[in-house]
């Protein structure tokens, strides 16, 4: 598995707290079968600024202490860029990591809102050759009440990416709900693990894997965990299905709940 979202670097931002810490989730994730991890510290314009040297540094020596371990996986560097106004100027001036030096460039958007410069900076974020992956899509309020807002976004450009936790539930019933109509519906491109310890944000994401094969088939599970970022690693272009409009209301149903009404019907 290659997973593109991750918080590993360590006494960076509110992920591995030290050494110790980012050793200890990359050998977890590796146990799992993720054998390449992009560091995606968080950016934010004024706040944090865990600028590309910085990160670069930061995964140089990482990768260094990986080489001296039994530890057999690979760390490329990243961020996971907060959106403001700022980014295309930010691109510009080469001050944030896109995704292993590609075109690829991971944007969180806030959890309880799109901003109204949203589709500005995808636009202009295209402009530029980058492709925008919107991180954690399922967590953020609007879309879940509205996934067609994301409809619109991947209809611009932008790709999308789930959290392997948000499919186990850790985030709640409706962060579940949403992370599964998008699934249904050609709107998520990547399942990461946006992993910031050991425990419930923890990089393990065989079993999500499983469970998106038992689902959705083969093929689909290994274009979200592996085949997807591989291309963007390799700063490759994406062959993805077209988005589909969410149309009824039942689509947010996830199946364990869609079956067990169909059954009581059946009774009726």
């Amino acid at each position: 598995m290659i997973d593109l979202h991750a918080h590993i670097l360590p006494g960076i931002d509110d992920g591995a707290g030290d050494e110790e810490a980012a050793l200890s989730m990359l050998q977890m994730a590796a146990k799992d079968g993720t054998k390449h991890i992009v560091a995606t510290p968080h950016y934010i314009h004024g706040i944090i600024n865990n600028n590309k040297p910085v990160v670069c540094e930061k995964v140089r020596l990482l990768n260094e202490k990986l080489q001296k371990s039994d530890i057999d996986i690979q760390i490329y560097p990243g961020s996971e860029v907060f959106i403001c106004p700022e980014i295309p100027r930010l691109l510009d001036m080469d001050e944030i990591c896109t995704l292993n030096h590609s075109s690829y460039i991971l944007i969180e958007l806030p959890m309880m809102s799109i901003p109204p410069y949203t589709k500005e900076i995808i636009y202009q974020v295209r402009l530029r050759g980058k492709v925008p992956i919107i991180a954690h899509t399922e967590r953020n309020q609007q879309i879940a009440n509205d996934p067609n807002k994301l409809y619109e976004l991947i209809e611009m450009g932008a790709l999308s990416q789930v959290n392997a936790s948000s499919i186990k539930g850790i985030f709640g019933k409706k962060v579940r709900e949403a992370a599964y109509t998008l699934l249904r519906h050609n709107m998520v491109h990547f399942i990461s693990s946006d992993a910031h310890n050991c425990r419930g944000r923890s990089p393990k994401m065989g079993k999500i894997r499983e469970v998106i094969q038992s689902e959705f088939g083969s093929r689909t599970a290994a274009c979200l965990f592996k085949q997807n970022a591989w291309a963007v690693l390799n700063d490759k272009p994406l062959d993805i299905p077209d988005p589909e409009r969410v149309v009824n209301k039942h689509n947010y149903i996830i199946p364990f709940f869609a079956s067990w009404i169909a059954k009581f019907q059946g009774k009726a």
